[in-house]
């Protein structure tokens, strides 16, 4: 096992590492399409080749760790990106209260597409078919996207995404 660490853990992480951030870049710049599950599917292989990178250095680690300065960016970018995930988080569940940036398309995706619709710019037609375009089953205007996509087996994010993307 030592072996296989020590020929693959540093090139995986690099690799994985340096796709996540041309992904991300191109996702940034409006590059849509599949790149976003890509995106994510280089985020797991990321975290693998990180974990076998930290277990083949684990010493090394240790020793960085030691520093006064090491322990104060790992508790601040820590504390950063903390704040930025709870803040992600769908109706605010870590606060335990209602809120956060999902809120409003949670509300927006409970109503009926008939209702939803002028919020996304758009009529319940253009919905409707926008959705069917991308494979997606839906029966009625009276449905909402919440229920299209637990229908579909898909994720509202992904819902969101086909339905404000022009990819």
């Amino acid at each position: 096992m030592q072996e296989f660490l020590r020929r693959y853990a540093t090139p995986l992480s690099l690799v994985t590492g340096l796709s996540l951030a041309i992904t991300g870049i191109m996702m940034f710049f409006g590059i849509r399409g599949e790149i976003g599950e890509v995106h994510e599917w280089l985020g797991w292989a990321f975290v693998a080749a990180l974990l076998m990178h930290i277990v083949r250095n684990w010493r090394g680690v240790l020793g960085m760790m030691r520093s006064w300065s090491s322990k104060a960016i790992v508790g601040v970018l820590g504390a950063a990106m903390a704040v930025l995930i709870i803040a992600q988080l769908p109706n605010g569940e870590a606060r335990g209260h209602a809120g956060g940036p999902w809120l409003v398309a949670r509300r927006v995706a409970d109503v009926p597409i008939a209702t939803s619709a002028p919020a996304l710019g758009m009529s319940a037609d253009q919905v409707i078919e926008k959705l069917k375009t991308r494979g997606l089953t839906v029966e009625t205007s009276q449905q909402s996207l919440s229920e299209v996509a637990e229908k579909n087996d898909v994720r509202l994010p992904h819902l969101f995404g086909a339905l404000l993307n022009d990819a």
